[in-house]
């Protein structure tokens, strides 16, 4: 990808700009404070991303002071000749990026096609050179000199050559051949003491030997004994077991299961049998007269009222909503009103400038009150000032009064223009006072703006409100004054929850009413309830008569002896189900025994076979006593443990230490054995190009570059060999660069970035800066090379000059 044109919308001072590059190389030149680093910025920004806002990072962010657009597009061109734009403006994280491929958009994922699988680091670590990364190599020491140019040409050797140090020095903490204080040295040491002491306790061995093969008998005997009590205490427990289980056995095996009758009485009959029995209880102790409460005059007197004001009350019972629904809303307009005006106070409190008065301005009056940028030039009067005052001082009259006369009148004409740009008066045109805004600046004036229109409209709303409470507030009163009428309310009544009250009478209309109509059914009404009763009981004897008929019994009271005695068969049976599941697998031991003594005798003799055990068990265990006590007498075994416990940590320990040790050492090890196989395996035409670099640069003094396993040399003209350290400061930057660029060049049928060079050679001489042109137009012929300087090339071609501030950029 060779980038050839740059567009910026707002980046630092760069603000709608358009600069075309070559596709081989790019010299741009430009004094101090053009803008040459910021382009460069710019490109990598539009590639990688905008610097965060966190920490020194936001000053390299290049926000532009004086545009509200921030960011750009960078077109670059292929191989196959297809242009690819990549745009990136500001957004959330690093920016928002558009990606096109020959005007059409396509998805930002295939900017790998230009970057690769390149980070923003790693392209700073290859592709970029400046000042920084140049001057930092002469404060390296040599072993630090050295590792910098290994690493060149592997992104991240540099950070695993500095592990594999790490891993050395931390091994060598742990053990060194001739050390006395690391852990492992230490340890070893530990050790060969602890095997001449140990073979001190060693002649003491044989009367203990003696002694503990009798306590190893004596021990295996108690250790069977043990097992056999075990054994015999777990029979025991079986035994009591059934002992406690024997007055259940006894009762199930009292029990008798009835025989079955044949016929049983379902649950659905016996439950329809009692349901009619008391139902035909029910309605024979049931009176055939049913009186009904007189109503009293007060009730008599609100039925009257019901009736003469008909309408007027089912209107209200049925409008009972609307009226909470006023209600309602009078509530929220009062809470949506509070909250407007808390609004308001906090309003003045954040705005101290603002006053009830203040009223917002047309578009008009803020045109009045902006200032109009002046598009002159008002430096060119104090040009002609300076140039006035110089020439005032090596001429001569009348020359020199000619030239005062001007630099007086230029003077004049500059101060009355920058008087013409201010803002006029502290009180500003009328229409301040008239809008509330007297003794404010214009600045104040401006801010205040969107203040006084959230002002306005919160005023407006409060205004809504309220009148829309005192709608509410008249409908409320008006429902109240017809309640009162309608005798629904008492006058008395002050609070305004009328739905309630609504509630409560027509709750007691509804009772009065009720009891009315039963006081006004007719006899011939009362005389059809008792036929319909009579007729139920009719039908329930009828029911009755066919429940019992079904299980050919004679009369009711079998029928109930019947079902009674079946519910206490069931009874029986659930007991003994019951007692089978607690006796459960026992009951085929239980079953064994034909009485409760025969179980008790053979518990008895089980419980003293236990205590028989149980005594041999203490015999022996005092014997072991006595053994292990003749054994403390011969020898000290405590001591002789506690040396052969120490001399398992001791081989522990050594073993964690020599692990640790050596996987640090291999570690170490392999990381420099792997740099070296990339070394060899990777580089041979980057160190041949590279060679071929660096005798350009050094004007062929130096002719080739080895590699070693520890180190870096050269080779001058007259076969003699200098290591790193050796080289001056000036070499030694010449041989880093050639070392970058010819990985840069190395990897260019990878990743096709342009190479971004800040004046990074500006300590270089004349000589030396000469070569490095000749090196960009070298290295061009593969890679794309873009080069900011302040100090004009004069033995390049002019149309690969782009002079900043000139007629070349766009």
């Amino acid at each position: 990808m060779k980038l050839i044109k740059a567009k910026i919308y707002g980046f630092g001072k760069w603000v709608d700009q358009e600069f075309d590059f070559k596709q081989d190389y790019q010299v741009i030149f430009g004094s101090n404070e053009a803008g040459k680093t910021t382009l460069l910025n710019f490109i990598k920004s539009i590639l990688f991303g905008f610097a965060s806002a966190r920490g020194d990072n936001k000053y390299l962010q290049y926000k532009p002071k004086n545009s509200s657009s921030y960011g750009g597009e960078l077109e670059f061109q292929s191989d196959d000749k297809s242009l690819w734009l990549v745009r990136r403006v500001e957004g959330k994280g690093n920016g928002t990026v558009t990606l096109f491929h020959d005007d059409q958009q396509v998805p930002e994922s295939l900017l790998q096609e230009i970057i690769g699988s390149f980070t923003k680091d790693d392209f700073e670590h290859t592709h970029v050179f400046d000042d920084k990364n140049i001057l930092s190599i002469y404060g390296l020491d040599e072993k630090q000199l050295e590792t910098e140019i290994m690493s060149v040409g592997a992104v991240g050797s540099k950070e695993w050559l500095a592990t594999a140090d790490r891993m050395n020095e931390a091994a060598e903490t742990i053990y060194k051949k001739r050390g006395q204080k690391q852990p492992l040295v230490t340890k070893l040491k530990e050790r060969d003491d602890l095997l001449v002491e140990k073979s001190e306790f060693e002649n003491q061995q044989v009367a203990y030997r003696k002694v503990e093969s009798q306590l190893a008998q004596v021990q295996e005997k108690f250790d069977r004994n043990e097992e056999l009590l075990k054994s015999v205490s777990q029979n025991e427990n079986d035994l009591r077991n059934l002992d406690k289980k024997w007055p259940r056995y006894e009762q199930l095996s009292s029990s008798k299961v009835p025989a079955g009758s044949g016929i049983s009485v379902s649950n659905d009959d016996w439950e329809n049998f009692l349901t009619d029995n008391q139902e035909l209880s029910t309605l024979q102790e049931t009176s055939t007269t049913n009186r009904v409460a007189q109503l009293d005059n007060v009730e008599k007197q609100i039925l009257v009222n019901y009736r003469t004001n008909q309408k007027r009350l089912d209107y209200i019972r049925n409008q009972k909503f609307e009226l909470q629904n006023l209600q309602f809303h009078r509530d929220d307009m009062k809470s949506k009103l509070l909250k407007v005006d808390t609004q308001v106070d906090q309003l003045f409190k954040n705005n101290p400038q603002l006053s009830e008065d203040m009223k917002p301005l047309s578009s008009s009056e803020l045109g009045k009150i902006t200032p109009q940028q002046n598009t002159k030039n008002y430096n060119l009067p104090l040009i002609i000032i300076g140039i006035a005052v110089i020439l005032m001082f090596l001429t001569k009259n009348p020359l020199k009064l000619i030239f005062a006369i001007v630099a007086i009148a230029c003077g004049v004409w500059y101060w009355y223009q920058g008087k013409n740009s201010k803002f006029k008066g502290a009180s500003g045109p009328s229409f301040l006072q008239q809008k509330g805004y007297e003794n404010l600046t214009r600045e104040n004036i401006l801010n205040l703006q969107s203040v006084v229109i959230q002002l306005a409209n919160f005023r407006t709303t409060q205004n809504g409100l309220s009148d829309g409470i005192k709608a509410i507030e008249v409908d409320l009163n008006k429902w109240r004054n017809i309640l009162i009428e309608l005798n629904v309310l008492d006058k008395s009544y002050k609070k305004d929850n009328y739905n309630e009250q609504i509630e409560k009478y027509f709750t007691r209309l509804d009772k009065i009413k009720a009891r009315a109509d039963l006081n006004a059914q007719s006899a011939s009404e009362t005389e059809k309830i008792t036929n319909d009763r009579n007729q139920r009981l009719q039908e329930i004897n009828a029911e009755i008569s066919r429940i019992v008929a079904k299980y050919q019994v004679p009369n009711v009271e079998t029928f109930v002896q019947m079902h009674t005695n079946q519910v206490q068969n069931q009874r029986i049976i659930n007991e003994v189900k019951q007692d089978k599941a607690f006796l459960g697998d026992d009951l085929k031991k239980l079953q064994q025994y034909n009485s409760h003594d025969s179980l008790m005798r053979d518990l008895n003799q089980v419980t003293k076979k236990r205590q028989q055990l149980t005594d041999r068990n203490n015999e022996l265990s005092r014997q072991m006593g006595s053994l292990k006590e003749q054994m403390q007498q011969v020898y000290d075994n405590t001591q002789y443990q506690k040396l052969v416990d120490q001399l398992a940590q001791n081989q522990a320990d050594i073993v964690e230490y020599y692990d640790e040790w050596l996987a640090r050492k291999l570690a170490s090890k392999w990381i420099r054995k792997m740099l070296n196989i990339a070394t060899e395996n990777r580089y041979p035409r980057m160190i041949a190009r590279a060679t071929q670099y660096f005798s350009l640069l050094t004007n062929n003094n130096y002719i080739r570059i080895d590699f070693n396993k520890n180190d870096i040399g050269v080779i001058s003209q007259d076969k003699n060999k200098f290591n790193v350290h050796e080289l001056s400061q000036a070499t030694t930057i010449q041989l880093y660069i050639s070392l970058r660029l010819a990985f840069v060049t190395e990897i260019a049928d990878l990743i096709k970035l342009p190479i971004l060079i800040d004046d990074a050679f500006v300590d270089f001489d004349i000589s030396r800066t000469n070569n490095v042109f000749k090196l960009i137009q070298e290295v061009a012929k593969s890679n794309q090379v873009i080069y900011v300087t302040a100090n004009e090339p004069k033995h390049l071609s002019q149309d690969h000059i782009l002079r900043l501030g000139g007629s070349n950029n766009g």
